[in-house]
């Protein structure tokens, strides 16, 4: 068998598949539950930082499941706060300053859904999708992303990319 030249895309990967960003991020549920429960705080009020949805699935799976809401939540948290830290690192790499101030996220404009197997995805809608178009200037951006929960920790990987 000939050993594949060095610089070949690795067997599986399609073609012309490139990195942007990529972003992690680690919730401690309980400190999460207890900003949940916690009267003005803006986990608190739904469409804020989850949307109507993403709250309806975490409820149904903390019941499917028989765990904690805030169990869903967390991983949900974690994969919005992982898809902006890629974003950013996408920015940073092309040199491309942040358009807007933290404080200026629209955190429920970061909508996380999922397959019908449970294969978790990230988009942007509103305005974060305006802002996220008009500084990502690729054709068809993409966004992998993975979640966990165990014990008290939610952990979420994000990696945006493109296909050439």
């Amino acid at each position: 068998m000939t050993p594949a030249p060095p610089n070949a895309d690795p067997p599986g990967i399609p073609k012309g598949v490139r990195v942007l960003g990529i972003g992690t991020d680690i919730v401690h549920i309980p400190d999460l539950a207890q900003q949940i429960g916690t009267v003005g705080s803006r986990f608190a009020e739904p469409g804020v930082v989850f949307t109507a949805r993403e709250l309806r699935r975490a409820e149904s799976r903390a019941t499917q499941k028989g765990d904690r809401l805030a169990d869903h939540l967390a991983a949900v948290w974690a994969i919005k706060e992982a898809a902006l830290k890629a974003w950013v690192a996408a920015l940073e790499a092309s040199g491309t300053p942040l358009p807007l101030p933290v404080d200026g996220v629209v955190w429920s404009e970061i909508v996380v859904s999922h397959t019908p197997s449970g294969v978790p995805s990230v988009h942007f809608t509103g305005t974060m999708a305006h802002t996220f178009t008009t500084t990502v200037r690729v054709s068809d951006p993409r966004w992998h992303v993975s979640a966990s929960h165990d014990g008290n920790y939610a952990l979420a990987f994000a990696v945006l990319g493109y296909a050439e």
